[in-house]
């Protein structure tokens, strides 16, 4: 019995080793060390276990990928250790990293500093190679989605099975088991190990229990596959563990200015990665124009600059004159073409709706006498514009009629659209309250209007002459807030209180300020 315990030992110490020296020619193959010059490293870190990934992360790496194209390091370290996201995002820098490997020959080295739990497996398998910590753990990647009642539920089949498919061609690419892949995305697949070969299995009967070389399970049925560290080298998922060692410490300086010696990361003084301890690392640090970037690609942001989009245009077309209201609503629309442009989402055709609706609201505010159709569809237009420009992603969404369910495009634009139509609605509700408490009061006190009594000459009509206030007549050229109404047959130039009043309707004389009538529909009180 001892003589076969040895004897399995020693064929395990053997496999290790050749394992090990097949990951070190592969490294060697596509990663190559120039002893001549100094070299850079690049480095790229997703992590703090907390941060979960975004489109302000797909922003951040993309900007850093776009540095290093620049800068050609030797290859670029994706530090991860976080616990996922959003699959949206994440789908957008796998694809960058594997572009970066194939297409400009810049290998990138997945480092799993403790978690790449779900969208951050997906990157880690997006790398020609992985390396992990000694306390690592990757997997539980099934899809999930917000419920009606706010907690999380199982995203639909549609899109399970997407991503199942999807993780299975990401770990194919580099060479790794796509059905272990498959199994951390899917709860329902089975896999064993037999015979020194990963076996997926239809059904739990088919699990060889007994005997003298019964199956390993690696993936019980009902479980999402998770792997840890010994686990992760078994499976031949991960290339190599970086052993835990003392190291010298990265100083505060060396973080913020994003440079320091090879030497002070533990990976450096592994087999292979030894021979660059005397170069580098350029660790990208994101600048002013990359952290704002980031943060108007918060759905949160993107909502309040429709808010203020919203308000600040309605503000402006209701008072005569440009002014502050005017100004805050270009700043939000530029900063809304600003991260539309750096997410990629913004394309020609929106730019073109945006305009062209603008230039039809203009005809009917300025050169028509009436708001009429073309108004409403350059309007709608406008709306339409916007939407599709802080929606990333929404030329790839898709609709199964069969099982009524979006593929993960659709998902992400489902959920920024509820962000957008909940500050369309507030926009309308704060319009409503400005039309009906603030805004008469504003144009009560605007300057552009004398006030008390005035000395002297009076331009215009004799207000004792003027329709007194309860006398109603009818609009026969809307006020936007100023226009023309009729009463008693009699034309008059006349001002809402801060609303538009449409053409031929009933209003009624409210005051009179000097020799300027105001008026109010007549069905107000």
């Amino acid at each position: 019995m001892m003589r076969v315990w040895l004897a399995f030992l020693m064929v395990w110490m053997v496999g290790a080793l050749s394992a090990a020296d097949n990951s070190q020619q592969r490294l060697a193959e596509f990663i190559h060390y120039d002893a001549e010059q100094s070299q850079t490293i690049g480095h790229i870190y997703i992590g703090d276990r907390n941060t979960e990934i975004t489109q302000g992360t797909w922003l951040y790496v993309k900007a850093a990928l776009d540095h290093y194209k620049e800068s050609k390091p030797a290859f670029i370290i994706l530090e991860l250790n976080t616990p996922g996201g959003q699959v949206f995002a994440a789908e957008q820098i796998s694809d960058a990293l594997k572009e970066m490997d194939t297409q400009y020959h810049i290998p990138v080295v997945a480092y799993i500093n403790n978690w790449a739990i779900s969208a951050g497996a997906m990157l880690a398998y997006s790398c020609r190679f992985i390396v992990i910590s000694p306390d690592a753990a990757m997997g539980a990647a099934e899809p999930v989605l917000q419920s009606a009642e706010g907690g999380l539920e199982t995203a639909s089949e549609k899109i399970n099975s997407a991503l199942r498919a999807d993780f299975a061609n990401k770990a194919l690419f580099f060479g790794r088991n796509p059905d272990i892949a498959e199994a951390m995305v899917d709860k329902d697949v089975i896999l064993v190990k037999r015979n020194g070969k990963i076996l997926k299995l239809d059904s739990e009967d088919q699990i060889r229990k007994g005997g003298d070389d019964p199956d390993v399970v690696i993936s019980a049925k009902g479980k999402l596959l998770t792997l840890n560290a010994q686990e992760l080298m078994t499976l031949g998922v991960a290339d190599m563990v970086v052993k835990t060692m003392a190291t010298k410490p990265i100083t505060s300086s060396e973080q913020w200015e994003g440079k320091w010696p090879a030497n002070d990361m533990a990976l450096f003084h592994q087999p292979f990665f030894d021979q660059f301890a005397h170069d580098t690392i350029d660790s990208f640090r994101p600048d002013w124009r990359v952290a704002f970037f980031m943060f108007l690609a918060n759905p949160v942001v993107s909502s309040l600059l429709f808010l203020g989009l919203f308000l600040g245009f309605y503000i402006e077309m209701s008072h005569p004159g440009f002014g502050l209201p005017g100004g805050i609503a270009l700043t939000c629309l530029f900063l809304i073409l600003l991260s539309s442009f750096a997410m990629e989402a913004a394309n020609w055709l929106e730019l073109i709706l945006i305009i062209v609706g603008i230039i039809l609201v203009a005809i009917e505010l300025f050169v028509l006498p009436t708001f009429g159709i073309a108004g409403f569809v350059g309007l709608g237009m406008v709306i339409v514009g916007l939407f599709a420009l802080v929606l990333p992603g929404i030329g790839s969404v898709s609709f199964d009629y069969d099982t009524h369910t979006w593929n993960a495009a659709g998902e992400e634009v489902l959920y920024r659209l509820f962000w957008l139509c909940g500050s369309l609605v507030l926009s309308l509700v704060i319009i409503a309250l400005l039309a009906k408490y603030v805004l008469p009061r504003i144009a009560g006190i605007s300057p552009l209007v004398l006030v008390g009594d005035q000395k002297g000459y009076v331009a215009g009509a004799d207000p004792n002459e003027l329709p007194q206030p309860g006398t109603k007549g009818i609009v026969v050229a809307t006020l936007r807030p100023s226009g023309r109404i009729s009463i008693d047959d009699v034309g008059y130039d006349a001002v809402s209180d801060g609303t538009f009043i449409e053409r031929g309707t009933a209003i009624r004389v409210l005051r009179l300020e000097g020799s300027k009538i105001v008026v109010v529909p007549a069905e107000e009180v």
